[in-house]
């Protein structure tokens, strides 16, 4: 199955792209062929419904009410399903989603040699998605209609949330008085240490600190500090409000009630 042809939203002079964009096989909606066995969207969440109907009245007007049959129609959206795509299914189409569980913060490419791919597809489309996504080294994986906000969930706090996370304890550092650079090497070997823990031993044996020890005047003495910074404070309330819920802590009701005072 090879790449039939990249639908872009204009025709932009070829020195406005990416080398490795300018060796595709490029084309506009108004000009593509629609005629690949998938049809894979890659665009924001917020416009996926408005291309669908864009392609569809595309495909209607050359070939008829039924003209994606047989064809497949994908998007990418972590947290949207593919009901979004119901224009597509409505001339024929089977519809579904493929997700990267992956990290691009930036438009350098990243290699997918091992990441997983939420698929939510019907049996047969998923057979014919699932392979594609192992050619490019992906893992599929199934996903199911009713918790893709659940699933896409995962990942916001696996990798931008944490990156947040990361971030509060770099400002925190920061009004203790340390530079950028200090607070980096002040946070990044627990943070790697914890982080290998976590995915070696699992959370329970990875959770240490006053909230395990139950240490209340530690946790009260953070509070104190935090109270001036109403944002960060939040977050190490909800953070440690969480711990007590789904981590051994000593103390639970004494530090809940630490953690709520006002």
């Amino acid at each position: 199955m090879g790449l039939d042809e990249v639908i872009v939203p204009t025709r932009r002079g070829s020195r406005s792209y990416a080398p490795w964009v300018r060796a595709l096989p490029r084309t506009t909606l108004d000009r593509a062929r629609l005629e690949a066995d998938i049809i894979w969207l890659c665009v924001p969440d917020a416009v996926i419904a408005q291309v669908t109907r864009r392609l569809v009245r595309r495909v209607v007007k050359r070939v008829g009410a039924r003209g994606l049959k047989g064809q497949i129609v994908v998007h990418s959206s972590g947290a949207l399903s593919s009901i979004l795509l119901q224009e597509a299914a409505r001339v024929g189409a089977s519809v579904a989603s493929v997700h990267p569980v992956m990290s691009f913060p930036t438009r350098t490419p990243v290699a997918l040699e091992g990441v997983p791919f939420g698929v939510e597809a019907d049996a047969s489309s998923r057979r014919i998605l699932n392979a594609i996504v192992r050619r490019i080294g992906g893992r599929p994986f199934p996903v199911k209609t009713a918790t893709k906000a659940l699933y896409h969930a995962i990942g916001v706090l696996s990798s931008p949330l944490l990156v947040s996370h990361l971030a509060a304890a770099q400002q925190t550092a920061a009004l203790a008085g340390f530079t950028a650079r200090e607070a980096r090497q002040l946070i990044e070997p627990i943070a790697r240490a914890t982080l290998d823990n976590f995915f070696l031993r699992g959370a329970g044996k990875s959770f240490s600190g006053p909230i395990a020890r139950g240490d209340v005047q530690t946790i009260r003495l953070h509070l104190q500090a935090l109270e001036p910074h109403p944002i960060l404070a939040g977050v190490y309330r909800s953070l440690a409000l969480y711990a007590l819920e789904a981590l051994p802590a000593t103390g639970r009701k004494e530090l809940r009630a630490s953690l709520l005072a006002k």
